[in-house]
């Protein structure tokens, strides 16, 4: 071959390889904008049609961020393929396409957890227990626990308190505990030690937790008539377990709890409600050693 030929052949090839690369970009965009403009469409049109109570603006918006990010992935991963096969076909290498066919095929069939955790995934996006942005813990107990930064058709990635970020193969996922679908609750657990105490302790949180939820700085967490529980759990030798539930909106539980924590440590003690042992100093009875009697 001289290199004329060359340089034609190289020039054929390359003419393809160019407006297949093209053609591949162009779907690319088109179908990002598609996804953008779509999704958000298809999932308001259900959530509309939906019981009321059982969806909300935040969790729809969850939904759609889910679900886009997905379809891009996907959509990249398509493109990369397209642009694999625009290659095999240019230089006419259709024998390595088989090859890499017979070694997927294999490997997926030697690896049968790989296929339970796209099984898994894939269930995950169609029932939706969880969206990106949820708080939430799976994986069974104790299980990880954290923020979805990620759902894909193979593992699920979680952000956790500590900042580490955890990713989890969906096949392990048999259960999950959604803390921020729809609302969440803020629970503040105490004790109180002194029985003639307890009903002022009850009423006493009722009021801060009143307090709270009108307060201008805290009212946009709390949804409308948003219910306050107060409870008496349990009955020990340390005094009473109480709980104080309160609902709030989706992800503002960890807030709004630290501040009820607050402002109850601040009533009860000025109203000298014994809450625990570091409030409430115990004299130490001091007695002096006396010998065991001897036979």
């Amino acid at each position: 071959m001289d290199l004329n030929e060359t340089l034609r052949w190289v020039l054929a090839r390359g003419v393809g390889l160019l407006i297949g690369t093209v053609v591949l970009l162009v779907i690319y965009r088109v179908g990002l904008n598609l996804i953008h403009r779509l999704v958000p469409t298809v999932i308001g049109a259900q959530a509309a049609h939906l019981p009321s109570g059982s969806s909300s603006a935040d969790e729809v918006g969850k939904r759609i961020g889910t679900i886009e990010d997905l379809l891009r992935k996907l959509l990249r991963l398509a493109v990369l393929a397209g642009f694999v096969i625009v290659v095999l076909a240019v230089f006419d290498l259709w024998v390595i396409l088989a090859a890499i066919v017979v070694i997927v095929v294999a490997v997926v069939f030697a690896t049968q957890d790989v296929v339970l955790d796209y099984v898994m995934g894939f269930l995950i996006l169609v029932e939706g227990p969880y969206f990106k942005g949820d708080y939430v813990t799976v994986g069974g107990h104790p299980g990880t626990e954290g923020v979805v930064e990620e759902i894909g058709l193979r593992r699920t990635v979680l952000r956790d308190a500590t900042g580490a970020s955890n990713a989890v193969s969906n096949g392990l996922i048999r259960s999950s505990t959604n803390l921020t679908r729809l609302f969440s609750v803020a629970v503040v657990d105490l004790h109180v030690l002194r029985a003639s105490q307890l009903d002022a302790a009850l009423a006493a949180m009722t009021r801060v937790a009143d307090e709270l939820r009108k307060d201008a700085a805290w009212a946009d967490r709390f949804p409308a008539d948003a219910p306050t529980n107060v409870w008496v759990t349990g009955i020990g030798m340390d005094g009473a377990s109480v709980r104080l539930q309160q609902q709030v909106d989706a992800g503002a539980q960890g807030d709004v709890a630290s501040e009820l924590r607050r402002r109850l440590v601040a009533t009860l003690a000025s109203a000298s409600i014994a809450t625990g042992r570091w409030d409430t100093p115990m004299p130490i009875e001091s007695r002096p050693f006396v010998a065991p009697a001897t036979s």
